[in-house]
């Protein structure tokens, strides 16, 4: 929900002085460009810098730069967390954008940067960024209509709440290309509040900056952000003529960007990405199509998408022509904005059908954005493509930016179904020695639905329990990860904790057509040695990309803090069938060693002997896709599969 104020921020920030100085940024359209281009600016100077801007474009964390780099998921959810604790203990009932701005303030401050850019989330005055404590400049870029259930239902009431930024001595930077009665607002409030305004002249660089193919709009935030930087810096007397090569390496996602979709459709041109998604920023887009693509009486192919409550006649009927054709889509529920709804792509396709838009050009691809991408670019051919409507298009995790990350929970046993969800070990099929183990799978489990379910760009590998977690109804985490199923494969063949790993990875290939960029594994913490060192070295899984969660049974855990290991595992278990096992453990990882890929005659024969089902221990369930994978293996007298080199070679590609 959105709950503007700042009582709440307020307290949720009150032990957090804030020492570095900020710039603060608010508008309708263009305050995002503003801010990064500031930030570019500021590090280009030496100085240590960051910025907060919102929605997120990928992951939640990507909204925190510093020095021009995301700050690590890592250090993210270390503020993080410590923001919820601080909440939950004063009861204060953050809204989710207030505590993902004290996050992010929280993290400026460890980080001790001198100058953070801060852009609004909503508005200004009321905004839960506007308890900055220490404005050094702040900015009003462009206003239009947008928010009004909010802001109000002119933009004269608008303007008056990003104009609520603004502070007693404290200089503001205005748009000049705004209309008059909102610059009369502003400037009446500047008055009001003892604020010196300032307006950006027409860069004498100007065609310099145009034929570096900056649009005038862009021209126009830039002009801001350089005044911005002087009134904030007065030492830096660069031009920006002098910052032109600098400006000419930035890109703002999501804003007139050039993107390469031919991983996910095999389209060979580049398409357009603009996040336009109200009537202002949609007559941005219109302008720059008009100029770059149907100037020269090409049309233009759309997928388009919207959040609830946007003026749909008025931005669509600035984009849209007849004879264009148009696919509707609906984005994914976003990641801690559970505020913000879709548009259903049938209201869409019937907006677009009232501008004129032939029913033989429409596609109604759901949820399904893939297949919308891949209709459009047939139908599109060699001509223009645009993906416009909404900012939380860009984060098309499953489509645009497939998932890179793979989770495999390693099963230990088998449960058989049951009233108690596996809570009862009655439930359970389980070896004798794993007795009083089962509530540590749970945990096994739960650790790995959690990791998932905060990382949209995860898959999770049940190597069994996966009916265990649907049972369990995922652990109450479906509520705020909706799609967390459709994140979660199962593989049920594996016999050993090799092949744990081994055909884990080959399923997440195979569902996904790529390798993972890192690895967690989720397991007993004293199986380390042999699943990491040992079978994911021996596969040729990069080490520094992989992660490891060890949860261990309370009895071993007790061992370990006894400092036993070795013979010490008898003399605190006592000789009966635990410590045989963790000796077995021992014994097993030192096999490995010597047999890296299990196919010697002790390690195959306890596979076979695992495999009273008659399980296919193939790698892969063809020629050709042992030919597209690119690996050599072979086939064993026992009709298993071994790889025969190192895979590391794929992660070098």
């Amino acid at each position: 929900m959105i709950d503007l104020g700042l009582a709440r921020i307020g307290r949720l920030l009150q032990h957090t002085p804030q020492t570095w100085k900020a710039i603060h940024v608010a508008g309708t359209n263009g305050k995002g460009s503003i801010c990064a281009y500031l930030s570019a600016m500021l590090r280009a100077s030496g100085v240590d810098s960051a910025r907060f801007t919102s929605p997120h474009l990928i992951d939640r964390w990507d909204c925190i730069v510093v020095n021009e780099k995301p700050v690590s998921e890592s250090m993210f959810r270390d503020a993080e967390n410590e923001i919820r604790q601080r909440d939950a203990e004063e009861r204060l009932g953050a809204t989710e954008f207030e505590l993902l701005t004290a996050t992010a303030f929280e993290i400026l401050e460890k980080l001790k940067v001198e100058v953070g850019v801060i852009e609004v989330g909503l508005g200004g005055k009321l905004d839960a960024t506007n308890v900055l404590k220490h404005k050094t400049v702040t900015v009003i870029a462009k206003i239009g209509l947008d928010h009004q259930s909010f802001l109000g239902n002119t933009i004269e009431e608008i303007a008056l709440q990003k104009a609520g930024i603004m502070r007693p001595g404290v200089p503001c930077v205005v748009d000049g290309s705004n209309q008059p009665s909102v610059l009369k607002v502003i400037e009446d409030h500047a008055k009001e509040v003892g604020a010196e305004l300032h307006y950006p002249a027409i860069p004498s660089a100007l065609d310099a900056l145009s034929e570096a193919g900056l649009e005038p709009h862009q021209i126009q935030n830039l002009a801001c952000a350089h005044l911005a930087l002087r009134l904030a810096r007065p030492e830096d007397k660069r031009s920006l003529g002098d910052l032109l090569p600098l400006i000419r390496q930035l890109e703002w996602p999501g804003r007139l960007q050039k993107f390469d979709m031919h991983k996910i459709t095999g389209r060979q041109q580049e398409v357009l990405l603009d996040g336009a998604h109200n009537t202002q920023s949609a007559e941005v887009l219109a302008a720059y199509v008009q100029k770059h693509f149907r100037s020269r009486g090409q049309l233009v192919t759309w997928v388009l998408a919207a959040t609830q409550g946007k003026d749909m006649d008025g931005i669509f009927g600035l984009l849209l022509q007849p004879g264009d054709q148009v696919a509707a889509v609906r984005f994914d529920p976003v990641d801690g904005m559970p505020w913000v709804k879709a548009t259903e792509p049938a209201e869409l396709l019937r907006v677009a059908g009232r501008l004129g838009i032939e029913p033989s050009a429409q596609y109604n691809g759901g949820d399904d954005v893939k297949s919308a991408l891949i209709w459009a670019s047939e139908i599109a051919g060699d001509k223009p493509l645009v993906i416009a409507g909404s900012l939380y298009l860009y984060d098309l995790d499953s489509t645009m930016h497939q998932p890179n990350h793979l989770v495999i929970v390693c099963g230990h046993a088998i449960w058989q179904g049951g009233p108690k969800n596996g809570w009862d070990e009655a439930e359970w099929l389980i070896e004798s020695y794993k007795q009083g183990e089962t509530p540590t799978f749970i945990g096994h489990i739960k650790a790995g639905v959690k990791i998932v379910a905060s990382d949209n760009r995860a898959t999770l590998v049940f190597s069994g329990y996966h009916n265990l977690a649907i049972a369990n109804a995922y652990f109450g985490l479906l509520s705020t990860s909706p799609h967390l199923p459709s994140q979660i494969l199962l593989e049920e063949r594996a016999l050993d904790s090799y092949y744990n790993i081994l055909f884990s990875l080959i399923a997440f290939w195979r569902a996904h057509t790529v390798l993972p960029e890192r690895l967690t594994i989720v397991s007993h913490a004293f199986k380390r040695t042999r699943l990491v060192d040992a079978h994911c070295a021996a596969i040729g899984l990069p080490l520094e990309r992989v992660a490891f969660v060890g949860i261990n049974p309370p009895a071993v855990d007790s061992l370990q803090k006894g400092g036993g290991s070795g013979s010490g595992v008898a003399s605190v278990l006592g000789s009966g069938e635990k410590a045989e096992a963790m000796q077995g453990v021992q014994l097993a990882a030192g096999q490995w060693v010597g047999d890296p890929h299990g196919v010697g005659e002790e390690l195959a024969r306890k596979r076979r002997g695992r495999n009273c089902w008659g399980v296919d221990q193939r790698i892969f369930v063809s020629e050709e896709e042992r030919r597209r994978a690119g690996v050599s293996t072979r086939v064993l007298d026992d009709g298993s599969e071994a790889l025969v080199e190192s895979m590391r070679h794929l992660w070098e590609v």
